[in-house]
């Protein structure tokens, strides 16, 4: 039988050596845990700030989206040349018998129509009311511009226009045809139906009228008139100048009144001056 030898006993100093490096392996342990937890909690935490930061830029920009309105075009600030012939189209003469208001007031609006155009009609019955205040006031001055060209009876009842004008009514003329007119429709017109008009408007002289209405000069006008604003580069119907600024297209009332009111303002600061030029708008 053999005998297997055994171990040699352990001394004080390996026993204490071995409890130190027992204590060293459980500190580490829980320094470690310690880390660990406070990298999870971090993470966590930025997730948390991300997300809600995430959540509220979102519920911002769908309030901006909701709240903020759309801005409102501002008319086109003109160029030098522009506004060159901006000043040479704005006549400002006391004798014009399409002109209404006075000839020294801040603002112009030179108006290029057609008494077939429908957005014109619906200018004269919707717009020109609410302006009425501002000619009163002698902020606003309307300058009318055949540019008669939607129907073949267009160059007719623009004919009509300047036969009232001669007499002092084309104001008068005017509110009754666009009071006619269909503001969806492109109506037609004949001498009797202008004629009849022209009674409304309080015409004194309709023979007179009709002569005027149909003279070779009155003719020529309308077609020069037509012409004029083609080589400016005036196509479209309604057309506006207002101040030192151009419109083209219809605008509502309240943003007429706007710009109207805007222009006064600057022409009062600022003065206007008057330029001849040949660019195009």
């Amino acid at each position: 039988m053999s005998v297997q030898p055994s171990s040699p006993p352990s001394t004080p100093g390996q026993s204490r050596s071995n409890r130190t490096v027992v204590v060293i392996l459980v500190v580490i342990a829980v320094i470690l845990a310690v880390i660990a937890a406070l990298l999870l909690h971090d993470v966590s935490s930025r997730h948390h700030r991300g997300t809600a930061a995430t959540s509220q830029a979102a519920t911002s920009a769908s309030a901006a989206a909701t709240t903020v309105p759309e801005p409102t075009p501002a008319p086109p600030v003109p160029d030098a040349q522009t506004l060159a012939l901006i000043h040479s189209e704005t006549h400002r003469d006391p004798a014009d018998g399409q002109a209404k208001g006075k000839a020294d007031a801040p603002v112009v609006m030179v108006i290029y129509s057609d008494f077939a155009c429908p957005y014109c009609t619906q200018l004269a019955q919707k717009v020109e009311p609410e302006l009425a205040d501002l000619v009163d006031q002698g902020t606003l001055r309307i300058e009318w511009r055949d540019l008669a060209q939607i129907s073949p009876t267009s160059p007719l009842a623009a004919q009509a226009g300047r036969a009232a004008a001669k007499q002092g009514r084309f104001w008068e003329f005017h509110d009754a045809v666009y009071a006619a007119a269909d503001p969806q429709g492109h109506p037609e017109y004949t001498e009797d139906s202008l004629v009849t008009f022209a009674q409304k408007a309080g015409v004194a002289n309709i023979e007179q009228f009709r002569t005027d209405m149909t003279s070779a000069e009155t003719v020529a006008t309308v077609t020069e008139a037509t012409n004029h604003a083609h080589s400016i580069g005036i196509t479209g119907t309604p057309f506006m100048i207002v101040g030192e600024t151009y419109i083209g297209g219809y605008k509502d009332a309240s943003y007429l009144k706007a710009v109207i009111n805007s222009q006064a303002a600057k022409a009062k600061t600022s003065g206007t001056s008057k330029a001849s030029a040949t660019p195009t708008l």
